[in-house]
């Protein structure tokens, strides 16, 4: 049985845990802050887990996944100081979003056991993990990250090089900041925006990826389109205005219960237990189609 060890136990590190378990895989989870550790280890879902207060703890581990706050001098710390306590055959992962992994690894002497496993949330529902690693990655490593998730029945894709924000996050964060541009320049509001995505390019993105929908429509249509659209489009290197001023303004979306939208009324827990559900079906349709057995 393989033992991991999940540093972080807040939304991320909570769902991973989750996932593991119903995998068979044997969790340790170091979570520092004890109110929190105190909050997963009374939940029933969770009494399988090893809690641990200190990284002494967690002795014979295969894999450390790192599910901390998504700061870089905080993961490079993190790494730094807990290289030495472990043989180099344990693999290091990080599940940042958006850092380079060599840049995480800056500090570390055993650099070749440090690769990037981008999960993603709901990440104990959500299939595909982006597996990345940096020059300095040793090959052995590589085969034994892609090896695990493949027999938990993740979705592994292996990068051929390092970019910031990998693939996943570079298509969303794209799509995000034209959104922001449509309904900061008053051509749509944000719940026409949504609606316009969900059912245009949301289920069609779950049935045909972009490329080969520019195959299907054909790339001459295509070219004849962007030709036009591209000098268009929100090309800003900077956070928009709009991004800018909710933050400004305490409004972060569902955990201070505004942002985009107004989440004050909603019944939070009630709501995303319907969308993981509507994920699951989406799922089983796209693996059905695919010839795949339903997990």
């Amino acid at each position: 049985m393989q033992h991991v060890c999940i540093i972080g136990g807040g939304f991320m590190g909570a769902a991973l845990t989750k996932y593991f378990l119903k995998a068979q895989v044997k969790v340790s989870l170091l979570e520092e802050f004890a109110s929190r550790r105190m909050e997963l280890m009374a939940d029933k879902t969770f009494q399988e887990v090893q809690f641990l207060e200190t990284i002494e703890e967690c002795n014979e581990v295969d894999f450390i996944i790192e599910a901390i706050t998504e700061n870089l001098q905080a993961k490079q710390q993190l790494f730094e100081r807990i290289d030495d306590y472990f043989p180099t055959s344990t693999t290091f992962c990080t599940n940042t979003s958006s850092y380079l992994i060599s840049s995480i690894a800056k500090n570390v002497k055993h650099k070749n056991r440090v690769i990037g496993t981008h999960f993603f949330s709901p990440a104990h529902i959500t299939p595909l993990v982006e597996v990345v690693p940096s020059a300095f990655t040793e090959s052995h490593h590589i085969q034994k990250t892609m090896n695990f998730l493949q027999s938990i029945n993740k979705k592994p894709v292996l990068l051929k090089k390092e970019i910031q924000g990998f693939v996943a996050n570079r298509l969303q964060s794209a799509l995000s900041r034209e959104a922001m541009s449509l309904v900061q320049n008053g051509i749509v509001s944000s719940e026409e925006l949504d609606f316009i995505a969900k059912w245009s390019l949301g289920i069609r993105l779950a049935n045909t990826g972009p490329l080969e929908q520019r195959d299907i429509n054909g790339l001459d249509t295509h070219m004849a389109i962007v030709k036009y659209v591209y000098p268009t489009l929100e090309n800003g290197t900077e956070p928009l205005p709009v991004h800018e001023d909710l933050i400004a303004n305490r409004k972060l979306g569902m955990k201070t219960n505004e942002g985009f939208y107004d989440w004050s009324t909603i019944n939070k827990k009630q709501y995303l237990a319907h969308k993981e559900d509507v994920l699951l079906n989406i799922i089983r349709a796209v693996s059905a189609q695919d010839g795949e057995v339903d997990n």
